[in-house]
């Protein structure tokens, strides 16, 4: 079996608005495997850094096995971003039915504050979650936004989807 045929056979591709961002790979999780722990109960998002990491991707969901993995293959690699403000990306979604996206992407100086960030923060460095509507999105950006410091405020870089990308 190979996980483009069964686990990952319904997925969507969110493309960066901004070169420095990753691109994301959403994969709709079959009822059989999905629930909680997932972005609303069913998504599983696979951060993609690069085009090397794209075709390295598709080549593990076209690996033939013997039964189904989970696609974690870049879960603990280390993020090659280096950032030194908070970011906020939203990603909207180019297919009808398929959630919204917010990505936040953590300085060192937030990621080290856990115990561990590599369980914390997919690659070291990002939060994602999904989102039904725009609205429930900017709902969750704003109550984010509410628990930071006020320095931290000031440190805060929001990426608005842009016409045509997401």
């Amino acid at each position: 079996m190979r996980l483009i045929d069964d686990l990952a056979a319904r997925r969507l591709y969110y493309q960066r608005s901004l070169p420095t961002l990753p691109d994301i790979l959403l994969i709709d999780i079959p009822p059989g495997f999905a629930g909680r722990g997932l972005a609303l109960d069913r998504y599983y998002p696979v951060i993609l850094e690069s085009l090397a990491e794209l075709q390295e991707f598709e080549a593990f969901l076209c690996e033939m096995r013997s039964a189904p993995v989970a696609p974690s293959l870049f879960d603990r690699r280390p993020s090659s971003l280096q950032i030194e403000d908070i970011l906020v990306a939203r990603y909207e979604p180019q297919a009808p039915d398929w959630p919204w996206l917010m990505l936040c992407c953590w300085p060192k100086s937030h990621t080290s504050l856990t115990d561990s960030p590599a369980d914390s923060f997919a690659r070291g460095a990002y939060t994602i979650d999904a989102f039904v509507s725009a609205q429930d999105m900017e709902a969750a950006e704003l109550k984010l936004l509410a628990t930071l410091r006020p320095h931290e405020l000031r440190l805060v870089r929001s990426v608005p989807t842009i016409a045509g990308r997401a």
